[in-house]
């Protein structure tokens, strides 16, 4: 065990983070109730763990036409980046007779962002068909005895990250661990292993944004890639330490959130500001942890956007090593399909709160945001993690210690020959 000396930040962040735990059973005991809707011969709810539906109302229902329901989500607060999520269930309140129903998905203020998807159970999804008219989903359901589940994307939620990391936990060299608790006093856990000779870290988070589900199945691939018994993977966790911390907004993933937190909060633009508990206790874990020769190397933040990408910081950046990505990605893209196209995008967000940001400022090192593509086949997302986990591994190994430690260039003085000027 390091000896651990609290410093004026530590003690703020404490402060700051026993402040909002002092709201979670208040706000957790009084959170809106899911909403459900209530027909003749259908219901509608989602009154469920990332259930999302805001209001419904039956636009037709005579014998010569389909049955026609407008369904309707709304964003949790606004202004928001908006990745309109929908969850609900629709169920026969006449099973002996089958219903063809048509429904109008809308979302409040935003065009449609995540195609369709149906399951019976809430865990084996399929696409569905459908279309869009005047930037809303529509679609025709065939409803028999059986309940259907309708949402944006297949659904984890948080019983199934707390079934995961246990799996994980029980069957790998990965300890179990409580980093804290979100503002409604949800778990945050984390995955680590550790040893006490190790002085490398390397940290992996995910879902601060809920409904950015392609990214939480690639973080799944990537981390059961790493947990592993293998030649390579015990290789890497005798040098490195390894935090993960898989679902960082449970609040947001319960409710259904478009983006937030329950306190209408972009985590991804929190970092360096620490108003929330969420990123509060990834920052309080790094002060408490990277003391005395414990250092942070690498990071990686698993997202979702329209098309697989990979921000990164840029080699110019005062960052180490220097073309550490760079190389790294070169190396992914050797070993995957020759389908899938590694599109690293590097830049900067300086006062923007992101995470890749305030890693590259605060400790000098490398991190990227790792983002699946909404519509990316699922299993190309598994082989692209698979091989994303090898590949860093290898490259890290690869990598001398002293090189993931930042040296500012030493620079030559001007010599001005002539004094006149």
């Amino acid at each position: 065990m390091h000896n651990v000396k609290t410093s004026f930040e530590q003690i703020n962040v404490q402060k700051r983070i026993s402040h909002l735990a002092l709201l979670s059973a208040f706000l957790l005991a009084f959170s809106a109730s899911s909403y459900a809707c209530e027909f003749k011969d259908v219901h509608f709810a989602a009154n469920f763990d990332a259930g999302k539906l805001d209001a419904c109302v039956q636009l037709a229902d005579d014998e010569f036409s389909n049955k026609q329901y407008e369904l309707l989500s709304k964003p949790e607060n606004s202004p928001i980046n908006p990745s309109p999520w929908y969850a609900f269930k629709v169920i026969n309140q006449t099973p002996a007779n089958t219903q063809e129903l048509r429904l109008v998905l809308k979302s409040e203020g935003a065009k449609a962002r995540y195609s369709p998807k149906m399951s019976i159970d809430g865990k084996h999804w399929q696409p569905m068909p459908f279309e869009i008219i005047d930037s809303n989903i529509h679609i025709k359901l065939t409803l028999g005895q059986e309940a259907i589940y309708i949402a944006a994307q297949e659904i984890v939620d948080n019983a199934f990250y707390a079934q995961w990391m246990n799996s994980i936990a029980e069957n790998s060299p990965f300890s179990l661990s409580k980093l804290g608790s979100s503002t409604q006093g949800r778990n945050i856990d984390a995955l680590v292993h550790s040893k006490p000779e190790n002085n490398e870290w390397f940290l992996i988070i995910g879902r601060q944004h809920p409904p950015e589900i392609t990214g939480a199945l690639a973080l799944i691939s990537f981390v059961e890639q790493l947990s592993i018994e293998h030649d390579l993977n015990r290789e890497f966790l005798a040098r490195f330490n390894v935090m993960i911390v898989p679902n960082l907004n449970p609040d947001g993933v319960a409710h259904g959130n478009w983006r937030h937190n329950t306190l209408g909060s972009d985590l991804n633009r929190d970092w360096g500001k620490f108003t929330q508990i969420e990123t509060q206790q990834v920052k309080y874990w790094l002060d408490l942890t990277l003391i005395e020769q414990q250092r942070l190397v690498f990071a990686l933040d698993f997202h979702s956007t329209q098309q697989d990408v990979f921000y990164t910081m840029g080699s110019d950046y005062a960052v180490a090593p220097q073309d550490f990505s760079k190389d790294w990605l070169k190396r992914l893209k050797n070993a995957t399909l020759s389908s899938f196209v590694v599109r690293p995008s590097p830049g900067t967000s300086p006062g923007r709160g992101v995470f890749k940001q305030f890693l590259a400022d605060e400790y000098k090192i490398h991190s990227i945001t790792y983002e699946m593509g909404d519509n990316t086949d699922r299993q190309l997302i598994r082989h692209v993690a698979q091989e994303a986990a090898k590949t860093l591994m290898q490259k890290m190994l690869d990598t001398e210690p002293e090189s993931f430690i930042f040296t500012p260039l030493l620079v030559e003085p001007i010599v001005n020959d002539n004094p006149s000027k």
